[in-house]
C-alpha cells in the first residue's frame, strides 16, 4: 500500500515537473521592441563600419598619392639643383 503511494506521488511529482517545464514562456512586447531596437542598432552600427572602412580606404589612397608626388617633387628638386649646378 505505501508503494502504490509512493508510486503515484512521484508520478505526479514527474508530471507536474514536466508541466512547467513544458509550458513556453513567451516574450512580452517590451522586450521584442527592446530587441528589434537593438536589432536596428546593430545594423546602424554595421553601416557606420562600412561607412568608416570606405573612409579610411579613400584617405589611405589619398595619402599614398600624396606621398607619390612628395616623392616626384624630391626627384624634380634633385634634377632642378642638379641643372642649377651645372649651370654657375
Amino acid at each position: 500500500m505505501k508503494r502504490s503511494i509512493l508510486w503515484i506521488f512521484a508520478a505526479c511529482l514527474l508530471l507536474l515537473a514536466f508541466t512547467i517545464v513544458g509550458c513556453a514562456r513567451h516574450p512580452k512586447e517590451n522586450e521584442l521592441k527592446a530587441l528589434e531596437e537593438q536589432k536596428q542598432a546593430a545594423a546602424a552600427a554595421d553601416a557606420k563600419s562600412a561607412d568608416c572602412a570606405k573612409e579610411k580606404a579613400a584617405l589611405e589612397k589619398q595619402l599614398a598619392d600624396k606621398q607619390q608626388k612628395l616623392e616626384d617633387m624630391k626627384e624634380e628638386k634633385v634634377v632642378v639643383e642638379k641643372r642649377l649646378a651645372e649651370w654657375k
